[in-house]
């Protein structure tokens, strides 16, 4: 497994701005965590569900091929900060629930 966080410069509203995927052997996303500035957060993968909103696009097995100077910065973390990032998004309910709680 490879673990990556890809933030985003410049995202737009409807856009996360922080995005933490855990990727399988064949570059495939398997489990993501996407960050919005205006504080909602989606979890996808395993018990959050949602499989369908996970990229069916490998990632390229360089991931610096993703930064995009001034707009994107993508690189591998620890799956250490990755376990700790998707573990938080399970003691709370999700970002679009956790606008009512």
């Amino acid at each position: 497994m490879r673990y990556i966080l890809v933030e985003y410069e410049h995202a737009q509203e409807d856009d996360p701005v922080r995005v933490y995927s855990e990727v399988d052997r064949d570059d495939l996303e398997k489990r993501r965590v996407e960050f919005y500035s205006n504080g909602l957060w989606f979890a996808y993968g395993e018990e959050h569900g949602g499989d369908e909103a996970l990229s069916k696009t490998p990632f390229p097995a360089e991931v610096r091929a993703l930064n995009v100077p001034g707009e994107v910065t993508a690189r591998t973390i620890p799956a250490s900060v990755f376990r700790e990032v998707w573990d938080q998004a399970a003691e709370r309910p999700d970002g679009f629930m956790g606008m009512f709680f």
